[in-house]
């Protein structure tokens, strides 16, 4: 039964991939067939979109030019940092908040205990669930510590806590810890069992305080999770030029390494704040802390498996990003010398800029289609095909090898078509947030129905 439904969706793919690359060969040759109509009569608006598209692809081919750097410098900045700290291991915590993750929640634990690092604690903190996870860990915890003690060579703690969010479950985390490096890896993953190492590697420059690793959909049997596999690619790949530029500002709970004198110094994460990764990464920041990136830190993460499910999610994440701009709204034009001035005067702009785009998207759309067929003029879609495609082909020459897949070839030229839905999940969360933060409406942790990472 089971075979069945994956031969169907298999099927269902390939036939939606086959119609997506109709739709855009029809377009590409329909530049060859029709001659462009000279009249136009929204010259004015033609260039506002222009402007505004031109604004981030440039964005976008900068990006596409630094990222390929990351790799060869880092190598080079961290070989003296290796050599002299051939015997740096410090004591690693790993913290998982869990409310309601019976789904996955041994998976994540099970794959941390088989990592390669190990001086190595895993502190699971159960933030008030109401399943059954609550017995699955008690039972697993107490089989592990029957074991001998030469086969429990990481050590694993757990606690039941009455639900206080996920800021509050990630501060008990830390009371509970005992590392001198935190990290914080969500209940829905699997982790790479070279990632924690990586992520010390990291902190072998004494300037790093914080990293973030590379977080990776690992069910992509729907589309909808193909489509958020290429999101979080292209994210987390981008990643590698503000690396670079030390302008990353979001260190997800998926994937994120600090030493412990992070919250030492600027406190622990916000309970008030519904993407407490979010304020934390900003505050960091602020204080004038380096942030680099573990692109080889892999962590598998289970993606919304249903469009509700997306658009909560993302609801979140929108929401609480605007939240944290704007307490931190003093960043943006900083002058302050020890702020980034590409994070305070590019990065954070350009940023917001694109929410304005966004915004205006719907309408943008609209307009674009009407233009193109009135004038017979397809150069802007073709444009996108070209540029969404060289950002497939760049990411498959320059990054890792398990990210060199035939999927990705096949994947490239429909790649702009794809992209459409998160864009329309983006301008819904978008609006539904404005709405949201003017009425003050509260949202809380999201959760949708768990599948597991099931072909990570």
């Amino acid at each position: 039964m089971a075979k069945q439904k994956s031969n169907t969706l298999l099927i269902r793919k390939i036939l939606l991939y086959f119609f997506l690359y109709c739709l855009t060969s029809a377009i590409i040759l329909s530049t060859f067939y029709f001659s462009a109509n000279p009249d136009d009569h929204f010259p004015v608006l033609r260039t506002v979109i222009v402007l505004f598209a031109s604004i981030l692809l440039t964005k976008y081919f900068l990006y596409m030019i630094l990222s390929p750097w990351h790799d060869v410098m880092t190598l080079l900045h961290y070989k003296n940092y290796n050599k002299e700290n051939d015997d740096f291991q410090p004591r690693v915590s790993v913290i998982i908040p869990a409310w309601n993750e019976e789904v996955g929640i041994l998976t994540t634990v099970k794959t941390l205990l088989h990592s390669n690092y190990k001086n190595l604690e895993v502190v699971v903190v159960n933030d008030g669930s109401t399943d059954n996870s609550d017995t699955l860990m008690s039972d697993f915890v107490r089989m592990y510590n029957q074991k001998p003690s030469y086969q429990r060579v990481v050590d694993l703690a757990y606690h039941y806590k009455q639900n206080g969010g996920k800021g509050a479950a990630l501060n008990t985390g830390i009371s509970l810890a005992s590392g001198d490096i935190i990290v914080s890896i969500d209940a829905d993953c699997m982790v790479h069992k070279n990632a924690i190492a990586n992520f010390v590697d990291c902190f072998r420059d004494p300037r790093v305080m914080a990293a973030v690793g590379n977080v990776k959909i690992g069910n992509t049997n729907r589309l909808i999770g193909v489509i958020q596999y290429l999101e979080f690619l292209f994210s987390f790949y981008f990643k590698k030029a503000d690396s670079l530029m030390n302008t990353i500002y979001i260190i997800g709970g998926a994937a994120g390494a600090f030493r412990r004198e992070v919250f030492q110094k600027i406190g622990n994460y916000s309970t008030s704040n519904i993407t407490e990764d979010i304020e934390l990464s900003v505050r960091i920041q602020n204080a004038g802390m380096k942030i680099a990136y573990a692109s080889d830190a892999v962590i598998y993460t289970e993606g919304a498996t249903e469009l509700k499910g997306l658009m909560k999610q993302r609801l979140r994440w929108k929401r609480g990003r605007f939240e944290t701009f704007d307490n931190h709204r003093y960043l943006f034009f900083s002058i302050k010398k020890h702020h980034s001035k590409l994070l305070t005067w590019l990065v954070l702009p350009l940023a917001m800029f694109g929410e304005i785009q966004l915004f205006l998207e719907l309408f943008f759309l609209i307009f674009l289609y009407m233009y193109s067929f009135l004038v017979h003029d397809f150069s802007s879609f073709i444009s996108g095909v070209i540029v969404v495609s060289s950002m497939f082909f760049v990411q498959i020459l320059f990054d890792d090898k398990s990210t060199k897949k035939v999927s990705f070839y096949v994947l490239a030229p429909i790649g702009w078509l794809l992209f459409y839905l998160p864009t329309f999940i983006e301008f819904n969360a978008l609006v539904q947030s404005l709405w949201g933060y003017y009425k003050k409406q509260e949202i809380t942790w999201q959760k949708w129905q768990r599948k597991g990472v099931i072909d990570a």
